[in-house]
């Protein structure tokens, strides 16, 4: 769902950064491969689409799942210790909700930097989950408990949920000519699908706040049907998380 509702802004970002048919990509931490398949459609059949990620299960996902189509091929790899070839380089080389899970982020940009050719594009879409963004009116304690839950899953993981806004700044240290553009959505309680991300996320966060114990099972249950009940009023709206973008040509 999250991936759906931030997908017209990451089509619009990549078709303003100059994807266009033939064109060769990657997508790194492809996850289920939403972009890629995006990409895909829009380079054609001339064109081709990687997509990359860490997690074999990913993987086996979207080989099952896309992996029919003649313009798009998957690939394991760590993109902090990267074995791909930097022989292919790639006109666009994209990155979209990987960057607040990493450690080493300037080594991340480095291999993103050595795949994208001269001239290319290097774009890294992620979220930045600071107090205030997460934005519900009238005010609901539910959204405040789940955004502090989330950002302390995101610290408890070796992560960083305030990426957004750094990520201009680590393709500038790289000697890249970039800039960064930010959007926030505003979701309509009670009126449309996405209505429901909110308690859709903590439920699919339920067990590792239970392990990490960042809540009991009341606690939990309280904020779940709070969260419910919020989706269902019309007279409320959340704005969900900043999304950073950040572009980057590699003129070497």
């Amino acid at each position: 769902m999250q991936a759906t509702l931030f997908e017209p802004l990451t089509k619009q970002t990549l078709l303003n950064a100059g994807l266009k048919e033939g064109m060769r990509c990657i997508d790194i931490g492809c996850g289920t491969g939403s972009v890629t398949r995006l990409m895909a459609n829009l380079v054609g059949k001339a064109g081709r689409v990687v997509g990359v990620d860490i997690d074999k299960r990913y993987l086996q996902y979207c080989n099952r799942k896309i992996n029919s189509r003649q313009n798009i091929e998957f690939v394991h790899d760590d993109i902090c210790k990267s074995q791909l070839d930097s022989e292919e380089r790639f006109d666009i080389v994209y990155s979209r909700f990987m960057f607040h899970h990493l450690t080493d982020r300037r080594e991340a940009v480095r291999s993103m930097k050595r795949l994208t050719k001269k001239g290319g594009i290097i774009m890294i879409q992620d979220l930045d989950h600071a107090p205030g963004s997460w934005l519900c009116y009238p005010e609901n304690k539910a959204i405040n408990t789940l955004r502090k839950v989330y950002v302390a899953l995101i610290k408890k993981g070796g992560g960083d949920p305030l990426v957004g806004r750094k990520l201009y700044k680590l393709l500038v240290d790289d000697s890249l000519n970039a800039n960064v553009d930010c959007f926030s959505p505003c979701i309509l309680m009670g009126q449309e699908s996405y209505s429901s991300l909110g308690w859709q996320l903590a439920e699919s966060i339920k067990p590792h706040i239970l392990e990490q114990g960042l809540q009991s099972e009341q606690e939990y249950y309280k904020m779940y049907e709070g969260l419910r009940t919020l989706a269902k009023d019309k007279g409320s709206f959340v704005t969900y998380a900043r999304l950073f973008s950040a572009l980057g040509r590699n003129s070497e």
